[in-house]
């Protein structure tokens, strides 16, 4: 290292030099410094041997300078050979080293990469897929567990209320009852549906459930009322304190005659109605809804599902006048109300939708949605989308990313659907609290996984004809929805009676369980479930109506004694005897032989349709046979149309024809 006094002294180039006569001198000083110190300052011996020669010899310079050349251009020659040479070694040893390195460590990398690719798909899997993949993986373990042990069901059904037998009771006894009032309406509610269901809603009913100004007036079956018993009572109730009406299935009484009368005898109208329910109105028209929408300016739920005479005017009146207020908009089976250009848009109108039903509606599509989804669904609480043959994977999808809020969703019927869409609804809607799969095509997997991730929220689940579903299913249900209160397996042919053990047992919470088309369960399973607390319908053949009621518990919805299942050869006897029963008449007191043909033509007549009816039986149950995707039809339809008093009564016309025949002749 210099000393401090080896550099040069620079006192007084400390100052800033300001002209062109100070920086020649500055550079005069430091060459006498350089001499004086003899400093080298990187120039070659041989450019100072020649500038030395230069200046004491001229007669040699030109042969040293030519000399110098020749040795300055070998130099370079023999730098650029080296450089050349050294290039060359280092690519040949790095290629050598690269090939032996790809050699040796090829797989490791390999192995390495892939694992971090599958790592990073790992991650980037959504916790349906993950669900889905571990169920598929515990396919062995069910095989293991299928005989395992569950405990039984001792837990017995709880009875019912007073309050519920009381109204049972009452209903039963309707035309008893004097007068209704001082009855609170929840209960004047609970009778009327329970009188609805024994189909006794008459003129009468109403004229109680109208007394009193009650703020609610509701009846679920009006097909006995007419226009004039309509208007009667629309005309003597309290329009005023009425907020509810529900009305279904008035569809000869909901006429334009009586809303025109009416509104001609009450101008005002209902001007606090809040709820209304017209389903089933089959005669309500456009004009009706308008008069009725003008009327009622605080309406915030309307039911009109199944009204066939509405069109897409109804929904753009509908828009109009409470676009900003309706919270609650049931259109389901109005098949009169087709695709137009306006759809979408009068959709849009609607703000605060809580409850929307558009189940049947053949105009319905992905595109219909899309806007509405987007911008309008952030409230949505309720969707039924039900029967809705054009809706695909894509409009579930804007479902799970925009419907929030959703608790209950029913897609019932979408053939287009596959288990991405439970995969979105998953994602997507994390407080669903009810959900209808009923006729879909989903994998065993596909609901598994969905109940693994979505199914500890559930309390009502319906898998009515999901053909697919089987013991991933079972599992799923079994292990993860402890609230489950309503369930629906009718029809699911896959489920074993093991499976059904082991929902009933380890789902504390449930409540009602429909096995409609269940025969794979024995008399010994049977008398257990009439120990469990759940409420049990569909098996046995019981009415199609059972189910309905809900005040009474009871195995198979028949408080009669079980009776053994019948065998299929015991149906085909059944059958026989039946078949034998209406053409005996025709052996009995054979005529002469003057009268064969006559007889023998009608013989041949009633042959052919007992042939006919024989055969078409057999086509039904050789079509199930081969083809088990016809799970839709009903396979009992011979027992429920022969065993129904409708086909008894037939058997019984027909016998007395026969006899009345065989009497004249």
């Amino acid at each position: 290292m210099n000393n401090s006094s080896d550099i040069p002294n620079d006192s007084r180039g400390n100052r800033r030099i300001i002209s062109d006569e100070e920086a020649i001198e500055a550079l005069f000083m430091v060459a006498n410094e350089v001499d004086n110190r003899d400093l080298s300052l990187g120039f070659q011996n041989h450019d100072v041997e020649m500038e030395e020669r230069k200046s004491t010899d001229s007669d040699d310079y030109e042969a040293y300078l030519a000399n110098w050349q020749r040795q300055w251009a070998e130099e370079q020659a023999a730098r650029q050979r080296r450089r050349h040479y050294e290039v060359s070694r280092n690519y040949n040893v790095a290629r050598n080293f690269a090939l032996q390195l790809h050699s040796e460590q090829n797989l490791k990398i390999v192995d390495k990469t892939e694992e971090e690719e599958v790592v990073i798909r790992d991650e980037e899997k959504s916790e349906f897929q993950r669900a889905k993949e571990s169920i598929k993986k515990r396919r062995e373990d069910l095989s293991t567990t299928s005989d395992m042990m569950i405990d039984p069901m001792t837990v017995l059904r709880k009875a019912p209320t007073l309050v519920e037998l009381s109204a049972r009771v009452l209903a039963q006894n309707i035309v008893a009852i004097k007068s209704l009032k001082l009855v609170p309406d929840h209960l004047r509610k609970k009778l009327s549906y329970l009188v609805s269901g024994f189909g006794k809603v008459d003129t009468r009913l109403m004229e109680l459930l109208i007394e009193d100004s009650p703020s609610e007036i509701c009846a679920k079956n009006c097909v006995e009322l007419k226009e004039d018993d309509l208007l009667k009572i629309f005309c003597d109730c309290d329009r005023v304190s009425l907020k509810v009406l529900i009305l279904d299935l008035c569809g000869r009484a909901m006429t334009d005659y009586t809303i025109n009368e009416f509104f001609k005898r009450a101008p005002n109208g209902f001007p606090s109605l809040t709820t209304l329910s017209l389903q089933g109105a089959f005669c309500l028209t456009d004009n009706a809804l308008l008069l009725i929408s003008n009327s009622s300016p605080l309406l915030q739920f309307i039911n009109l599902t199944e009204c066939s005479l509405l069109t897409y005017r109804a929904l753009k009146i509908l828009a109009d006048k409470f676009g900003s207020s309706l919270r609650g908009l049931s259109i389901g089976g109005c098949q009169g109300i087709k695709w137009y250009k306006g759809f979408s848009s009068s959709l849009y109108k609607f703000e605060k939708l809580n409850y929307l039903s558009v189940a049947g509606l053949d105009s319905v599509n992905d595109g219909v949605f899309r806007t509405f989804f987007l911008f309008r669904s952030s409230n949505l609480t309720d969707l039924s989308l039900a029967n809705c043959n054009e809706v695909t994977d894509d409009c579930i999808w804007h479902i799970g990313r925009y419907c929030k809020k959703l608790e209950a969703l029913d897609i019932t019927d979408l053939d287009k659907l596959t288990d991405k869409a439970l995969e979105f609804i998953a994602e997507g809607c994390k407080y669903l609290r009810s959900l209808k799969l009923t006729s879909n095509r989903f994998s065993d997997e596909g609901i598994a996984a969905f109940l693994e991730v979505s199914g500890g929220s559930l309390n009502e689940l319906c898998l009515n004809k999901v053909r697919h579903v089987g013991p991933h299913t079972a599992f799923s249900l079994a292990e993860v929805c402890k609230r489950l209160q309503f369930l629906d397996l009718s029809w699911c042919r896959r489920l074993t009676q093991e499976d059904l053990r082991r929902i009933l047992s380890c789902c504390s919470s449930l409540r009602s369980l429909k096995l409609f088309g269940w025969t794979q369960v024995d008399d010994t399973f049977l008398e257990e479930l009439s120990r469990s607390h759940v409420h049990i319908t569909g098996l046995k053949m019981t009415s199609l109506y059972a189910h309905l009621d809900n005040f009474y518990p009871s195995v198979a919805g028949s408080s009669r004694p079980m009776m053994g299942r019948f065998t299929t050869s015991w149906k085909l006897l059944a059958i026989s005897l039946s078949v034998l029963a209406v053409l005996s008449p025709l052996y009995i007191d054979r005529l002469s032989e003057e009268d064969l043909e006559e007889e023998e033509e009608l013989f041949g007549f009633m042959f052919s349709l007992s042939l006919l009816l024989l055969l078409l039986i057999l086509a039904i149950a050789l079509s199930l046979y081969c083809d088990p995707s016809l799970t839709r039809f009903d396979p009992y339809w011979i027992h429920r149309l022969c065993g129904s008093f409708g086909g008894l009564l037939v058997i019984l016309i027909l016998l007395v024809f026969v006899l009345i025949c065989k009497a004249s002749d």
